[in-house]
């Protein structure tokens, strides 16, 4: 099976290198210089194809629409640094809940799903349709980016929030924040009932990746591995929970997520989630953490004492930051084991920015 390092992408030609430099990343160790994903837009982009859909479901489900609009905007940017061209199939960050029967409200950007779990008694009858409209779906738009990106940009897995995300999805947060107080053993036969939730998901949509002939392994944070399984462990529910409560009721399922993939960046989402950052740097196997502060509490640099404390700890970080913010990670951070994450107005801009990285990993030399 030929693999991603292998080949030559169009719009990222070299793509081995920065495979390479993943794998290093990954270790917390340096090939040549610290990493950076840039992105900006090409001068004289392609336009995206106009059509009239009756509405936002429609158009979200139109597989080939999705996938030229994509392919078009894929080769309208300039990925510098270790950018990667990807696409991730999307039907919105609840698919899992849709696959087990749940509908979905499709918004402009986004889609929620409808609580499906009004009564303990359904619990047992909770599971994945294998002939769900939502799986079939994402499924077929997995297989058609493979399709059309084949040699020019690579495919990853869809957004999944299972454990403590999906079981908000049955009940409702609020109603789950109760449940977890009022009714705790129907809380935790929950998360056992749907504990493999992920591991199935995961496969169904894996397979055919690695069916297509693509090893390498990413999703909607544009990391990979061409080894095995990469994932982005979360818990956005947490930020509603004491840590005692997260230890008691989700930790043991992120634990088994973590120790079963080969590459993992656990996703801390929000300010409100930094009670439990203890908790997450000691879990031995969790290479990373991607901490993200939220665009009301911005900018990145507000929050370098959690970065650097992330750092201090062992583990490796991703940071989405401002250009202008470069230059402050730079002075504070070590460049082992840090991926910055930004965008840029020009491609001179995003050559610029890669060249700074560039110093700064032999200064830290």
């Amino acid at each position: 099976m030929s693999t991603l390092t292998a080949i030559e992408l169009e719009h990222k030609p070299d793509a081995a290198l920065v495979c390479q430099r993943m794998d290093a990343w990954w270790e917390g160790e340096i090939i040549d210089r610290a990493t950076i994903q840039v992105t900006a837009p090409r001068p004289n982009p392609k336009p995206l194809p106009r059509k009239q859909h009756a509405s936002y479901r429609e158009r979200w489900m139109d597989i080939d629409y999705v996938v030229e609009c994509a392919a078009i905007t894929i080769a309208n940017t300039y990925w510098a640094g270790d950018s990667l061209p990807i696409f991730m199939p999307n039907l919105g960050p609840e698919i899992l809940t849709a696959c087990y029967g749940a509908e979905l409200d499709f918004t402009e950007n986004t889609s929620w799903s409808k609580p499906i779990l009004r009564d303990w008694a359904g619990v047992p009858s909770l599971h994945i349709d294998p002939n769900n409209a939502y799986l079939r779906a994402i499924l077929e738009m997995t297989r058609r980016a493979l399709d059309v990106g084949r040699g020019k940009f690579a495919v990853g897995l869809t957004d999944i929030h299972p454990g403590a995300d999906l079981a908000a999805s049955f009940r409702d947060p609020q109603q789950l924040c109760v449940d977890l107080v009022e009714a705790p053993e129907r809380a935790h036969e929950l998360l056992q009932h749907i504990r493999g939730a992920f591991f199935e998901f995961y496969e169904l949509n894996h397979r055919i990746i690695r069916d297509a002939g693509q090893a390498l392994c990413t999703s909607w944070l544009p990391l990979w591995t061409n080894q095995g399984r990469y994932y982005i462990p979360s818990n956005d529910f947490s930020i509603t929970i004491s840590n005692r409560m997260f230890k008691e009721f989700f930790l043991p399922e992120l634990i088994e997520e973590i120790e079963w993939l080969d590459r993992s960046i656990y996703h801390l989402d929000g300010p409100g989630a930094l009670r439990h950052l203890d908790t997450l740097l000691e879990i031995d196997k969790l290479d990373a953490i991607q901490f993200v502060y939220g665009d009301g509490a911005r900018p990145a640099t507000r929050w370098l004492d959690v970065y650097m404390r992330i750092q201090d700890a062992g583990k490796n970080i991703h940071v989405s930051l401002d250009a202008w913010e470069v230059d402050a990670f730079i002075e504070h951070l070590r460049p082992e084991g840090v991926m910055l994450c930004t965008s840029t107005d020009t491609v001179e801009e995003a050559d610029a920015l890669v060249a700074k990285v560039a110093k700064w990993t032999r200064r830290g030399r």
